[in-house]
């Protein structure tokens, strides 16, 4: 039985588990990913690449950048703790799995180019109309 609370299956959909990569950027740049991740999953691909859209705009809006954050905070640490997981990693692997524009946007994301992931994202949502 899927447990759609702990671990949906439209985001196990991958190489590894969406959260992984998508923890490791702005809240923003993170739903732009789950949304991309999951739209062919869902039933709704144009809806789900339309709030990729929007998540990337506010993110673009509010000067946040495309790359993942080096580290995340233990509020219990003083120091900064490096996620176990790499996002390079992650990103290539999820590229690897997928063709034409949506690996483009992948890659794009490789090297944090909002300008060429929302250009992807517009093409791929072009693609479901």
């Amino acid at each position: 039985m899927t447990n759609n609370v702990d671990h949906p299956q439209h985001y196990e959909n991958g190489p590894y588990e969406c959260i992984l990569l998508a923890e490791q950027y702005s809240f923003n740049v993170g739903n732009m990913i789950k949304y991309v991740w999951r739209h062919k999953a869902k039933g709704h691909p144009k809806e789900d690449l339309e709030k990729a859209i929007w998540y990337a705009h506010r993110a673009k809006a509010n000067g946040e950048s495309f790359a993942a954050y080096p580290w995340h905070s233990d509020s219990d640490l003083t120091d900064y703790i490096r996620s176990p997981y790499d996002w390079a990693t992650l990103m290539h692997l999820k590229a690897d799995t997928t063709t034409g524009v949506e690996h483009d946007f992948w890659d794009s994301m490789t090297e944090a180019d909002d300008e060429n992931a929302i250009h992807s994202l517009r093409q791929l949502l072009k693609e479901t109309e």
